[in-house]
Order: structure tokens, then sequence, then C-alpha cells
């Protein structure tokens, strides 16, 4: 395996996640001596939406999850509070505005 196999960097996130988020993970892979579990959808909606919202490189990502206008709405207010910029829930909005129109279902 290349050294740089396991992409480490959104570990931070994980203390930002809900604390119920253990109990939706989800099984990636199970081997005789590794298992690995992955999160469940709506906290890796979560790490994507914030990382659009953050850095403005996760498009691809968000897109092909394709998130409702339902769980768009859902994680809004916790996109809200990752910032403390007091600008962060206007821009949040403007980028969930634009992926909602992307996927075809506005805010």
């Amino acid at each position: 395996m290349a050294d740089d196999w396991l992409n480490n960097g959104p570990a931070s996130l994980a203390a930002q996640l809900p604390a119920d988020r253990r109990n939706r993970l989800q099984l990636a892979f199970a081997g005789s001596a590794l298992r690995l579990q992955a999160p469940g959808r709506e906290d890796l909606l979560r790490s994507k939406l914030f990382a659009l919202c953050d850095r403005g490189f996760d498009l691809a990502d968000c897109l092909a999850l394709a998130p409702t206008k339902e769980e768009l709405e859902v994680l809004r207010p916790w996109l809200d509070l990752q910032d403390d910029n007091s600008s962060w829930p206007d821009h949040v909005g403007e980028v969930l505005a634009d992926l909602a129109r992307r996927l075809g279902h506005g805010l």
C-alpha cells in the first residue's frame, strides 16, 4: 500500500459532528485483520457541505451525493454554527442555494 492511502485530514472535523455520529457509522470493509467504518450519509453530507462552504472545492462530491432539499434544510442550522464570522451564515446560504439550483431544487 502507498504511504498516503488513508486521508485522515478530515479527522479534525469529527469533533464538530454531533455526539451521536457513532450510531450512524456504516461498515465499509471487514477483513480478517482490519475493519473500516465510514460516516453515515447524514454525517458525510455534513462534512462535504462544510468543506464546500469552507474551501469551495468539494462541489463534485456534493453533486454526486445529491442531497435532497429536505437534507439541505435539516443540515443548514448546523452549517451556520461552524464559523464565528458574522457573514458566514449568509455565505452558507449562498453556497447551498447554488448547490440546490444545480441539483434542480431551490431552498
